[in-house]
């Protein structure tokens, strides 16, 4: 099956990171071994590699019911299958909030749909 452009730009965007990764630990060894590297600036690389490491892409859709978000995930992320994944036919189906999530460590994806309580909350999902 051919990459899908999503798949390509996000394989782009993990290859840019982990160059900018390599760049990074080569240039805290440059200032190592020039004897230039200082606690300051090696708490601030101890920083820039720890978000670079934990980095991960969030999208949220977020519209009145009825508007499309269903038909667009499936658009976006599931045209390859040849059929809708998610339910998007009339009507309220997707009314709870819904968090498809995909852990790159352990190749395992899900999708939980949350209480519908937490429609009532401002709090984010992380």
């Amino acid at each position: 099956m051919e990459q899908s452009r999503l798949d390509k730009q996000l394989y782009a965007y993990e290859q840019w990171k982990a160059g900018l990764i390599r760049t990074v630990s080569d240039y805290r060894e440059w200032l190592k071994r020039h004897k230039l590297a200082t606690a300051d600036g090696e708490k601030r690389i101890k920083e820039c590699m720890a978000a670079l490491n934990s980095d991960r892409l969030t999208i949220a859709f977020v519209a009145e019911f009825s508007r499309g978000k269903t038909e667009l995930i499936n658009a976006i992320f599931f045209a390859d299958y040849g059929r809708r994944l998610l339910p998007s036919t009339a009507g309220r189906t997707t009314m709870c909030p819904t968090e498809m999530f995909y852990d790159s460590s352990e190749d395992k994806s899900y999708i939980r749909l949350l209480p519908i309580e937490t429609r009532l909350e401002e709090s984010s999902f992380d």
